[in-house]
């Protein structure tokens, strides 16, 4: 709950202004505060109203506000590069910050890491920068070069951005020069280690002269061209003062308030409403049954949000529904995805109440009620979260999911800012099913997931590079949602900001034409299945405590049990950490039972391999891990270098997110990297495998570089290759010894190209030579473009890549690719012909202020196995009110042997608001599959429309229309089959001058063909076609009495379920009360009702009295008698109303 504007503390009751004192001064009178009309002191000091008048009427005449908020505290942290273009080695990079907690900060920096350094990952670059201030620093040579911030507080915790590559510009993180100041500004942070709390105070103000600086809360704001500004800190709790100055281009404005942020602060706001009733008569339902003579029912619905005086912020609700007094507090725990939209499409809620109410989800939960409470970056929670158990090298957990979580960081950290002790726990309930899919690089943007209809927000992207043939994590990057990918949830489309390559290499010895290593993109995502019960639970944590400041010890425990994984994994892991290079990390890990398995695809989707989990019913599999880096520096020599080591030993059975183990395997690797000195360096590798199934693979080699001068470098390496396969064929067997020498030529900082040549020495078993040569270059030419490629040929195939961009500004690109492996495998299709490689073409593009559009096509020629896949984009700002936007997708595949398959997509939406009260939005989308897969037909059909639309007709009357529309013919894997529409319209009068009369009118139509599926039962619900009318009036005749009426109708047909046919089910209601307001004391009514429902044989008039009494300003308790044997809904069709009634009714 935002609160006003309070300097000090003001607090407003019916006209009168009560304004509490800070410590910094009191009333003359000693009372401490002053009660003031219209600026006219009738209590306490005068003079402390005619300041704050005076104050008042400054602000006011320049056009300022200054407000505060003591419960949304939300840390902003980023880090903006202003320089025009991408920094490049050798450039001054220009750095703005970017914080709203500069009091809570004692010193930050920017931190630039070679991801591709010899090695591991290494900071070659930093820089100190202030609080909201800038910074300079030259980028230095570098692969893979990435920025993040990061800032510490007085006991040197850390917070830290999420990274930011240099390689191409991204929107929202490299900006141009007119990069806008320090203010609420966005938020990149990654990790957060620093408490934060206290109150946000925000200064804004408009129409400031042009030429004119603001200068408040430490910081000089330049408004922008309209005379607007705005600027938020988050100041500790206790007496603060809070200066606005405004001068230049003829203003000259200061005022100072004092303002106490309080320590404690809440709000909250509930009721309870309790029933007790004894019926006249037993009543009977729509089915026959009978009931008893008494009963008693509630609902018990509130919220609150607040924070206490030692540092704890509280968020609660609790909506407990309508029910039974003996079962109000039983299952509160029951999950119930769909509770939020049956309430409030219940037939007596109403789509506007004319309020301008907005609503915003402040306690996510699927069951009765959240709970969280945090403080110091630690917190306990029941309700919906997002799991992240990570730590160790095998366990992870990245789930959606509802119950119960705990996060507990102590307050001690070590030396580098870590807690010393950190505990997550979960327990849940799944509402969904987790979905898997990896994708091999085509080196475009556009990847299709296996699923439709993904939970939303519910993804996590990676890259991971893998070894083409042991299957082994090299690496791994989390993507950032926004800013490096974007995601069609109902389409299940990824469109990546940048093309994603499928292969990359190390080293000097061409071992495999194609690459040595994959590049995948990685999707884990939440989805909800079409049929059955998500049955089960899951739950699991990590806990690690530091043992000093440099040894860690960690256990990780998930246990799944939800749909058709039954599995339990833990491990135990200790790192010991002597700097940030230097470290040695071991791990056990055990895996009992099946987990979920994941997907693969080579085409970015259109044809997707289900890969069944490795693990086995009673079966368990277990995992060693071993890993280890130590800096040369580190142990005291002075030459740059380092010595990594490796060792993974997994048994069959062994089932996680990133290894599925079939058979048992082994590996273990070493490699030294030394720079001799500035011109030389070495570095020495090997690298063994081998598994049950007698696999053996074993890699190692040496290489020198030479630095000849700026301008060429020399490499040399020699491999020696020991491969076994027993059920490969003969070229995959034997040994073999390549040497290689390649020499680099760096033109300039636009230019560099390369020769190579390498040949076999020595060769036994099948095993193919190894000769090749090749070349390849990188030139950037007319400030824009950029061309970068390689071609080889030689014993085993001709191969190659070719990449042309074109990176016009952080928003528009083009990009030309075709790529060659001959080693290229395709999953699920064997090599029919020759393998005439991939192409791809895309680009983004802003064709002006009011167009953006993007668009990309990728054609692969995998022999007989031909696949296109087109993608086409727009968003057409058509003027300031009006956004329109669409996309196209089409995806082929031609296949002799395996069946041909074609897809389309179509998506098409607009949005539009004014200033005069207008405001819709309309989203539609339809996608169309034909055709077969290794003999699966996949025929599918899918139209979905979503809109809403708001109108405020005028400050007495607001109109309001929403249309859902679902049309689906599928095979039921991803979406269910059918027909659902549910078109709303809604009126509101409610006059904000005059309001004795009050008006409000509904209309529905409901077609549900396919039946809700209702908190995971087996089955779908009941099918109906209906529409339903509404109309509630009010009239206050006086301040005491109020006339008020209900008309109600509704006409359709319903059936229990897709075995009964439709019957008709029309009802018609109609009520008239009156009731009498005697102020704090009582409430009577007397009400008229007459119902008719002539497929259900019934026709009734039925009176009802009620007398309510006042117990203050919170509580109220009725009596009541009904004459008739129905309620006001009519959705009720137990006809067991009547009879006395006591009900209870406390507000707050």
């Amino acid at each position: 709950m935002r609160s006003p504007v309070k300097f000090p503390r003001i607090a407003i009751l019916a006209g009168v202004s009560l304004l509490a004192l800070s410590a910094a001064g009191q009333a003359q009178d000693g009372s401490g505060f002053v009660i003031s009309i219209d600026g006219n002191a009738v209590s306490g000091d005068p003079r402390l109203s005619t300041t704050k008048a005076r104050e008042d009427r400054v602000l006011e005449r320049a056009k300022l506000q200054v407000t505060f908020d003591g419960l949304e505290v939300r840390p902003r942290l980023t880090a903006l590069i202003t320089n025009e273009r991408t920094p490049r080695a050798g450039d001054v990079m220009q750095v703005q910050s970017q914080m709203n907690y500069p009091a809570y900060v004692t010193r930050g920096e920017i931190r630039l890491i070679d991801t591709a350094a010899r090695g591991g990952p290494r900071v070659v670059a930093t820089a100190p920068i202030a609080a909201n201030g800038t910074a300079n620093l030259q980028v230095p040579q570098g692969d893979d070069l990435i920025m993040v911030y990061r800032v510490y507080d007085a006991q040197g915790r850390y917070d830290e951005t999420r990274p930011v590559p240099l390689r191409t510009p991204n929107p929202g993180e490299v900006t141009d020069l007119e990069a806008p100041p320090p203010e609420l500004g966005i938020d990149g942070g990654g990790i957060r280690r620093i408490p934060v709390y206290g109150g946000a105070v925000t200064v804004s103000g408009t129409d400031v002269r042009p030429g004119a600086v603001v200068s408040t809360l430490g910081e000089t704001v330049r408004p922008d061209p309209s005379g607007a500004f705005v600027l938020q800190r988050i100041l500790p709790a206790g007496d603060q003062s809070v200066a606005v100055k405004v001068n230049g281009a003829g203003e000259d404005t200061y005022v100072e308030r004092d303002i106490s942020i309080p320590r404690s602060e809440w709000f909250y706001t509930g009721i309870v409403d309790l029933t007790y009733g004894l019926r006249t008569q037993g009543g009977v339902s729509a089915a026959g049954g009978e009931f008893d003579r008494s009963y008693s029912y509630g609902r018990i619905a509130g919220y609150t949000k607040g924070k206490t005086q030692n540092g704890w912020i509280l968020t609660g609700s609790v909506d407990t529904g309508e029910e039974e007094l003996s079962d109000i507090f039983r299952d509160l725990d029951k999950k119930d995805p769909y509770n939020v939209l049956l309430r409030l499409q219940r037939e007596n809620a109403y789509p506007t109440y004319g309020d301008d109410s907005t609503y915003e989800e402040g306690a996510p939960t699927d069951g009765k009620f959240f709970l969280r409470a945090e403080r110091d970056g630690s917190h306990i929670m029941w309700g919906n979260y997002k799991s992240s158990v990570s730590g160790g090298y095998y366990l992870r957990n990245e789930r959606t999911l509802y119950g119960a979580q705990g996060v507990y960081r102590s307050p001690q950290t070590t030396s580098r800012g870590q807690s010393r002790v950190s505990i997550e726990a979960y327990a849940a309930s799944p509402d969904n099913l987790p979905g898997r899919d990896s994708f091999l690089g085509t080196g475009g943007s556009v990847y299709f997931l296996q699923r439709q209809d993904i939970s939303v927000d519910s993804e996590t992207l990676t890259v991971e590079i893998r070894d083409r043939d042991t299957g082994r994590v090299v690496d791994t990057r989390t993507l950032t949602a926004g800013r490096d990918y974007r995601i069609n949830y109902v389409q299940g489309t990824i469109l990546l900001s940048e093309p994603l390559t499928g292969s990359t290499t190390s080293g000097t010895v061409v071992t495999q034409p194609g690459g040595e290593f994959d590049v995948l993109l990685v999707a884990n995502y939440e989805y909800t299945p079409v049929a059955g019960d998500v049955d089960g639970y899951s739950y699991g944590g990590r806990a690690e405590t530091w043992a000093g400041d440099n040894l860690r010890l960690g256990y990780t425990g998930l246990v799944e049990q939800t749909d058709v994984a039954d599995q339990t994994a833990q491990s135990v892991d200790i790192l010991w950490e002597v700097s940030e290079r230097s470290y040695l990390a071991l791990e056990y890990a055990e895996t009992e039972g099946p987990g979920f398995g994941s997907s693969f695809s080579n085409d970015g989707g259109l044809i997707i391999q289900n890969d069944p989990t490795a693990g086995v019913t009673d079966g368990t599999g277990e995992a060693v891990s071993a890993r280890a880096r130590v800096d040369l520096q580190d142990i005291g020599l002075q030459t740059p270098g380092s010595v990594s080591l490796y060792y993974e030993d997994r048994d069959a059975g062994f089932s996680t997110l990133d290894y599925e183990t079939r058979v048992d395997e082994q590996l273990w690797g070493v490699s030294l990297d030394v720079d001799a000195s500035e011109r030389t360096a070495f570095r020495f590798y090997f690298d063994s495998f081998n598994d049950a199934d007698g696999r053996i693979k074993r890699e190692g080699g040496a290489e020198i570089s030479y630095l000849v001068s700026d301008r060429i470098k020399l490499e040399f390496g020699a491999e020696h290759l020991e491969r076994t396969t027993p059920a490969g064929d003969p070229d995959e067997n034997g040994t073999r010894t390549d040497a290689a020498l390649r020499a680099t030529f760096t033109e300039s900082d636009d230019f560099a190209w390369y020769i190579y040549g390498q040949g076999t020495l020595d060769r036994s078993g099948g095993l193919e030579r190894n000769n090749r040569v090749g070349a390849g270059a990188k030139y950037r030419f007319a400030k824009k473009w950029t061309l970068e490629g390689e071609i080889s040929d030689g014993s085993l195939g001709a191969a190659g890549s070719a990449l042309i961009s074109y990176q016009r500004n952080e928003t528009d690109n083009l990009y030309f690719g075709y790529r060659l492996d001959p080693d290229r495998e395709f999953a699920g299709t064997d090599l029919i012909g020759k393998d005439r490689g991939q192409y791809v073409a895309g680009g983004r593009r802003q064709l002006s202020t009011d167009i953006d559009v993007y668009g990309e096509n990728t054609y692969d020629m995998f022999g007989s196995h031909k696949s296109l896949t087109n993608t086409y984009g727009v968003e057409y700002r058509t003027t300031e009110q009006l956004t329109l936007l669409g996309s196209f997708e089409y995806g082929q595949v031609r296949d002799d042997l395996n069946g041909d398959f074609d897809r389309k997509g179509l998506s098409l939406g607009a949005r539009f608001e004014d200033e005069g009260g207008l405001s819709w939005r309309a989203r539609a989308e339809f996608r169309r599959d034909r055709g077969e897969t290794l003999g699966t037909n996949r025929d599918s059909d899918a139209f979905l429309f979503v809109s809403s639309a708001r109108y405020k007709i005028d400050e007495r009357q607001q109109l309001l229309f929403s249309l859902d529309y679902a049309d689906t013919d599928t095979d039921n894997s991803s979406i269910q089959s059918g027909e659902y529409t549910d078109a709303q319209l809604g009126y509101a009068f409610r006059p904000v001058d005059n309001d004795r009369f009050n008006m409000l009118f509904k209309y529905r139509f409901l077609k549900d063909s396919v039946g809700q599926e209702i908190d995971g039962e087996t089955g779908r619900g009941p099918r109906q076609t209906s529409h339903v009318l509404s109309l509630d009036g009010s009239y206050d005749i006086n301040p005491q009495w109020t006339l008020g009426g209900k008309l109600g109708g509704r006409w359709g047909k319903s059936a229990p379920d897709d075995t009964i046919a439709l019957a008709d089910n029309d009802a018609f209601l109609g009520v008239v009360n009156g009731r009498y307001h005697l102020t704090h004391k009582w409430d009577l009514l007397i009400e008229g009702r007459y119902l008719e429902a002539s497929d259900a044989g019934l026709s009734e008039v039925g009176m009802l009295g009620a007398a309510y009494y006042h117990l203050g300003n919170n509580v109220k308790l009725g009596l009541g008698y009904n004459t008739g044997s129905f309620s006001d809904d009519l959705t009720d069709l137990t006809y067991d109303d009547e009879g006395v009634f006591i009900n209870f009714i406390a507000k707050f």
